[in-house]
Parts: structure tokens; C-alpha cells; sequence
């Protein structure tokens, strides 16, 4: 039998065929784990993306989709995806305290409610290790005679034979384990104070100190017909709400609670609770300033100097125009942090060259004004770069012709150039209004969004926009991570700016229909 002719294509070929049984065999690997984790989602995005890249690539029809459809399959999974993600996440109360399906949040709830049945109940013991499964246990001294061994699931006598006692009356050694001495309890700490092990039915020991435990007792229970659970203490019954914690009629709430859809809850949050709408407003208020006062600022800096660097009179225009693009070149990080420094109160050298140590950073008024100059530095370059290609393109004919009837060099500025470069570049200033509404790194590299609005209490700053605010709640706020509000703020931040954009689109189709 021949063999098989070698062509030019044929590394292309064992090339295509290495990748997509990597590809296949990732696949058969990781769907077995997803399922076991109940991702489903991310189990049937899997199989259903691998199957359309084996037919696409394996197909000689399908050329444009061997371009198109890895893009667009990477676009479903980071951004359509987390999109939709985050707007079912602000229907839902997903908090700290919050994040556990119902059944686990009440086992979390009845397994460790434990409260000390009190002093009387605090015994000498001593922490050792089991030498053959290395697990720690306790070795509780009821009486003088009588010793338990505690382990997590049981509670034994111990038979004194196995024992050698001290002189005091104290446990020196247990056949099978090694005793613990204090520096060696000190430096598992973190381990042993939160152990739990039993004392019997409805009761557990927990360390008080390296020499005693204390003896605690359950006092919650959960009646599954019912839906409810009882403090056995106090004959508190607390029931589930539709928040997704179980209340007593009292209001008292018990944590953890479990995620559950709350419906327009987070919303009405925003609008109604003083605790959000206020601060919500000023942020908001700030937000649509900064937003508009950057793009008008760095505009018309990016405008002047590339008239100015347009002049024909004018020699070794490329030198001054590379030096006015390093801002855009240099990552948004490291400016940020490097202005963060420069304005400084105290070693910063822009409070060095005037003299004076303004508070910056600290004072509201100042923080907005340092941002503001801030961002004129990072956004001028790609204005001047956009107006420089808008100056170009100006017909020379039209400027020419207002010369001859006499227009002025300012007539032709502000009744020639400006309107017409205006006209053309209104889609990208909608767009970089659009960009600065959400400019994040703009906000949290150089103020935090700080100074903090004291009135708000501590969850929004002076210098907050919506984006920065949405941060806060997510992560910093209030008593933890709040996700369910922030995706409730972040699906208003949305709407805003897909109103822009959009707005955006119709002008740019303006433009397109009369050029």
C-alpha cells in the first residue's frame, strides 16, 4: 500500500488535529469534575463548545467560522455570560451571610449552636494526639476517677489501667496518644478552639484553655414539618422569610441565612433606604460631572495643541508630538499611583513646588479637583491624537475661502474649525463620555474614593463615581460583601451607559448618512 503523500499543509493538518484532541481531552476531563460540583452550566457550555469547534474546524466548508466562532464562543463566556450573571445576582439577597442553598445554611445553623450550660460545667483535661489516625481529642477529667475520652462522633470511658497519673491527681500519660503540652497547644490554637468534639447526646466540649474544656449544649433544633426551629433555651421559634433567614416573631434573624430571589428588593434599597438613596444621589451627581468635565477639559487641551501643533509654520512637528503621546503610553496603573504620590501632603512634590501642604486627597473640594487634573493628563493624548486626524481631514478649500472674504483667524476657529472637527468626532466623545462614566482606575488608584461622606457611614466617598461605589458595596461596606445591591447598582450603571451608546450609534449613523 503507497503511503501518504507529505505536502506543505500536512504540519498544518497534525498540527489542527494536536490542538483539538487537547482540546477534547481537557473537555472529557473537566465535565465529569463540573458535574460532581453541580456546575451544569459550565459542564454543557463544555461539550456543546467543543462539538462546535470539532464540526467547524473539522468542516473544509466552514471557512469564516474558523474565524468567527472562537471569538465568539470566548465572548459568550466572559462577558455575555458574567453580564447576565451579574443581572440575575441583583434579583437575589447574595451576601455575606447570604451564599448557602437553604438545607446547608440550616445544618450550619443547628450544628453549631452551642452556648456554655455554665461554670460548673468547665473540667481539667488535657489535648493529645491519636498516634495512629493523628486526629486530636480530648481526655476530660470528670472526677478524680472517672475520665472520657472525647473524639468528634463519640464519648468513651477511659479505663484508668490505661492512664498514668501525676502526683496532683492530673493525666501524665494514655496508652496509644501523645499528650500536648501547653507551647504545643499554643501553636495549633488556630485548630483547637474551634474543635467541637462530644460530650454526649446534644452536647460537645470546646477548649477554654490549655488545661480545661468547657462543656456546651445545642439549644437549636429544626422541625422539618414544620419549616421551623426552636430555641430549646428559650422557646424562641424562628421561621423562613422571603429574604432568606429564619426570623422569630420578634424580628431577631438568625445567620446564616440562604440565597434566595428577593424580586425588585435591592432596587427598592437604592431608592428608598436613606441609608443608600442619599449618598446614591451625590455619587450619582458627581458621576454625570466627572464624566462630562473630562471629556470637555481634555478636549479642548487635545484640540488646542494639535491646531497649535498643525501650524504649518511650526518645525519639528514629530518630536512634539511623540512627547505629547507618552501619558498614553505609559500603563494607566503606574500613572495613577505615581500622581497618587506626587500629591502627597506632606512629601509630594507638587505640594513642594507650591509651598504649602494642601490636603489633596483629604479635602473633598481638592480630592475632585485632583482627579480632574489628573485624568487631563492621562486623556489629553488621545484626544490630540483624534483631533489631530479630524484637523487633517478639514477641507483646506473651505478655510481658504473664509480667508479671502475676510474671516479672521478667530472667526475661522470658532465658526469653521471647531464646529466641523465637533461634528465629526461627536460619536467618540459620546463614547469617551460613556468610558470616563465608568472609569474605575481613574477613582480607586489615586483616592479610594475617598474622603469618606460621614453621613453615608463609611459605604460611599466625596469622590465615589457609580462604578467605585458599586466596588464599595460589593466588597468593603457595611458588615461584608454585599453582591446582590452592588449588581443592583452595577445594572443601573448599565442602563446609563447603554443609553449613552446607544445615543452614541444614531450619531454616528447621523454622520455616516450625511458625509
Amino acid at each position: 500500500m503507497a503511503l501518504t503523500k507529505w505536502t506543505h499543509k500536512s504540519p498544518w493538518i497534525l498540527l489542527k488535529i494536536f490542538l483539538l484532541g487537547a482540546l477534547n481531552s481537557f473537555t472529557i476531563w473537566a465535565v465529569p469534575i463540573l458535574i460532581s460540583h453541580k456546575s451544569y452550566v459550565f459542564a454543557g457550555y463544555f461539550v456543546i463548545s467543543t462539538i462546535i469547534i470539532d464540526f467547524v474546524f473539522l468542516s473544509k466548508k466552514i471557512i469564516a467560522g474558523k474565524y468567527i466562532i472562537p471569538g465568539v464562543l470566548l465572548l459568550v463566556a466572559f462577558t455575555i455570560y458574567p453580564a447576565m450573571f451579574t443581572g440575575y445576582i441583583a434579583f437575589t439577597n447574595y451576601s455575606t451571610g447570604h451564599t448557602l442553598d437553604k438545607k446547608t445554611a440550616i445544618d450550619v445553623l443547628v450544628s453549631n449552636s452551642y452556648e456554655s450550660v455554665g461554670e460548673s460545667a468547665i473540667y481539667p483535661a488535657k489535648v493529645a494526639k491519636d498516634d495512629i489516625s493523628g486526629e486530636f481529642v480530648f481526655f476530660v477529667q470528670i472526677d478524680k476517677s472517672n475520665v472520657v475520652l472525647s473524639r468528634k462522633n463519640s464519648e468513651v470511658p477511659v479505663p484508668n489501667s490505661e492512664i498514668t497519673f501525676a502526683s496532683d491527681g492530673t493525666i501524665e500519660k494514655v496508652q496509644g496518644f501523645t499528650l500536648l503540652d501547653d507551647n504545643a497547644v499554643f501553636e495549633n490554637s488556630d485548630e483547637l478552639t474551634s474543635l467541637y468534639l462530644s460530650a454526649g447526646p446534644g452536647k460537645v466540649y470546646q477548649l477554654a484553655d490549655p488545661t480545661s474544656v468547657q462543656e456546651l449544649i445545642q439549644n437549636l433544633k429544626y422541625d422539618p414539618v414544620k419549616d421551623e426551629i426552636t430555641n430549646i433555651i428559650t422557646g424562641n421559634v424562628y421561621k423562613p422569610n422571603d429574604k432568606g433567614s429564619m426570623v422569630d416573631s420578634a424580628g431577631e434573624e438568625l445567620e446564616p441565612g440562604w440565597q434566595s430571589t428577593v424580586g425588585l428588593f435591592n432596587f427598592e434599597r437604592i431608592f428608598k433606604d436613606p441609608r443608600y438613596r442619599a449618598p446614591m444621589v451625590q455619587v450619582l451627581t458627581w458621576t454625570f460631572i466627572f464624566a462630562f468635565l473630562v471629556v470637555l477639559t481634555t478636549f479642548f487641551a487635545g484640540f488646542l495643541l494639535a491646531l497649535t501643533f498643525n501650524h504649518p509654520k511650526l518645525k519639528s512637528k514629530r518630536i512634539y508630538r511623540s512627547l505629547i503621546i507618552v501619558p498614553y503610553a505609559m500603563p494607566g496603573v503606574l500613572s495613577m499611583l505615581t500622581w497618587r504620590g506626587m500629591y502627597n501632603e506632606e512629601n509630594g512634590i507638587i505640594n513642594r513646588v507650591l509651598g504649602h501642604q494642601f490636603p489633596w486627597l483629604s479635602d473633598p473640594t481638592l480630592a475632585k479637583v485632583a482627579i480632574l487634573i489628573t485624568q487631563l493628563w492621562a486623556g489629553t493624548p488621545y484626544m490630540f491624537l483624534i483631533c489631530t486626524g479630524a484637523i487633517q481631514a478639514l477641507s483646506s478649500e473651505v478655510i481658504e475661502a473664509a480667508q479671502v472674504d475676510g474671516a479672521s483667524p478667530r472667526t475661522v476657529f470658532w465658526r469653521i474649525k471647531l464646529p466641523l472637527v465637533l461634528y465629526s468626532l461627536t460619536p467618540l466623545l459620546i463614547a469617551s463620555y460613556a468610558y470616563n462614566f465608568s472609569n474605575f482606575n481613574a477613582i480607586y488608584l489615586l483616592t479610594g474614593g475617598g474622603p469618606q461622606i460621614i453621613e453615608s457611614g463609611g459605604i460611599a466617598g466625596h469622590t465615589d463615581i457609580l462604578i467605585s461605589y458599586t466596588y464599595r458595596l460589593a466588597f468593603t461596606a457595611g458588615k461584608g460583601n454585599d453582591y446582590g445591591l452592588a449588581s443592583a447598582v452595577s445594572f443601573l450603571n448599565f442602563f446609563i451607559i447603554a443609553t449613552i451608546s446607544i445615543y452614541g450609534f444614531r450619531k454616528s449613523k447621523t454622520v455616516e448618512s450625511m458625509s
